[in-house]
């Protein structure tokens, strides 16, 4: 019984994760001019799947600062990843502009997308809805569950999956991105247990990467 239940939970975040790729490759590929706007929609699609998938769990995703840690340190926790994590994309984005021909191109074709959303919008969204919602999904419902489940495999396979729903892009420079971020914020959750300093690590940076200081 115990085991049909275990394969059960991996089952339904698999299928969640089949899901996210359907929705971000429709993202990439056909959204065009509203791309923040179904980026959002689709940030809180699988936020919500992922508390009727898990309610009890995720409420206690979202209650836990994992121990006695503070506020203040969450929050220094979260902005110093995050500054850590651009500095690595400011070493790699003049590796890629360097080494490869044609990683300028793929770098302005991941900002040209949504480029007509006003930035103060864009900012409002990353850091209130999808950075927050993706750590939500992708830490604290996705690699919980399977590395609940699987242990080390299943850390790897929260990795692996939120680098593949990037493939549809055909963009190796943001693939890449995708498996930089994915790891660092693996190791984020895995090492301090808590889904906010994730989520100010990534809101953060990606104000930062996008709005702030961009790289395009």
């Amino acid at each position: 019984m115990m085991h049909r239940s275990i394969d059960r939970r991996v089952v339904r975040c698999a299928l969640l994760i089949l899901a996210a790729s359907g929705l971000f490759a429709f993202l990439f590929l056909g959204t065009g001019r509203v791309f923040w706007l179904w980026m959002t929609l689709s940030v809180l699609v699988l936020c919500c799947a992922a508390f009727l998938a898990e309610p009890a769990d995720m409420r206690r995703v979202l209650m836990s600062r994992a121990g006695t840690r503070s506020s203040v340190t969450t929050l220094l926790l979260g902005v110093g990843s995050a500054a850590l994590l651009y500095g690595i994309f400011f070493a790699g984005n003049l590796a890629v502009r360097r080494l490869f021909p044609f990683g300028a191109g793929e770098i302005e074709a991941v900002y040209s997308q949504g480029v007509q959303t006003p930035r103060w919008i864009v900012a409002i969204v990353l850091l209130g809805i999808v950075g927050p919602g993706e750590e939500i999904f992708w830490r604290g419902y996705v690699q919980r569950c399977l590395t609940a489940e699987l242990g080390g495999a299943g850390l790897a396979l929260s990795i692996l999956a939120y680098t593949s729903v990037h493939l549809a892009t055909a963009n190796l420079t943001l693939i890449l991105a995708a498996l930089v971020c994915g790891v660092f914020w693996a190791l984020v959750y895995r090492i301090f247990g808590s889904v906010w300093i994730n989520i100010v690590s990534h809101a953060t940076w990606a104000v930062a990467i996008f709005v702030l200081c961009p790289m395009g």
